[in-house]
């Protein structure tokens, strides 16, 4: 290629760019929307699949798009941050960013007591209580759940659970406070039933948190929490500051 096809072809790039860039800012393509395929594209702008390629590779350097394997591009979701010194409320954390909380219950019922999961929660009950929830912020799924309850929290089976805290169902019927809990952290892969309820392709990474909730007294374990979260939408920050 000469000197001058390619300042040719590094403007088309960057119309390309500029021009996507307009759209997603004017909301034609709004934050979490699937971009057209990159074949539509070519044929809409009249470019080549390689001038193509290179626009959409600037945006998402740029942190504007963002590629999902074998699904396409999209805009960048809207991140909601939750704190690490926040209540630890999903419902909370959402109407504080001014977005709509939902949940879809995914089950619930008794397991047979995972070990760890039993010694987290200081009992030796031989079924725990679960309940597998989707969480969503204004539409759009985020976070997979899994909660462990020890036996003394069975109410929890005849409850109405879609769209409800949580915090509030143990305060309010079940008499428990929520006073602390204690997160630890690590890297967990989307399986294929968990990457469809996440919108997200399987074997990518998700960010997975382990929470152990307690009552007024640290002794007094209330439940366990595991999360598998898209971290491109929802994210943790932890915030420290000396005196």
């Amino acid at each position: 290629m000469s000197e001058v096809e390619n300042r040719y072809a590094f403007t088309l790039q960057e119309q390309l760019r500029a021009d996507l860039s307009r759209k997603i800012e004017d909301g034609i393509y709004k934050p979490g929307d699937r971009l057209p395929s990159e074949s539509e594209l070519v044929e809409a702008y009249g470019v080549s699949r390689v001038t193509v390629r290179a626009a959409l590779g600037m945006l998402v350097d740029e942190g504007v798009l963002v590629k999902r394997r074998g699904k396409g591009t999209f805009v960048r979701p809207t991140t909601i941050v939750e704190s690490a010194l926040t209540s630890g409320s999903f419902t909370e954390t959402c109407l504080e960013m001014g977005l709509e909380p939902a949940t879809r219950i995914l089950m619930t019922g008794e397991m047979p007591a995972d070990p760890s999961i039993a010694a987290l929660l200081g009992c030796t009950d031989k079924r725990l209580i679960e309940i597998r929830r989707l969480r969503m912020a204004g539409g759009t799924p985020v976070i997979v759940e899994h909660d462990y309850f020890p036996q003394r929290y069975r109410f929890l089976l005849g409850c109405a659970l879609e769209n409800r805290s949580l915090f509030e169902i143990l305060k309010t019927e079940g008499g428990a406070v929520i006073c602390g809990f204690e997160d630890s952290f690590s890297i967990g892969r989307a399986d294929a039933q968990t990457a469809e309820l996440l919108d997200v392709a399987e074997g990518d990474a998700l960010l997975e948190v382990l929470e152990t909730v307690y009552g007024r007294d640290p002794s007094d374990i209330v439940y366990v929490n595991r999360r598998l979260i898209a971290s491109e939408r929802y994210r943790y920050v932890v915030r420290s500051r000396k005196a």
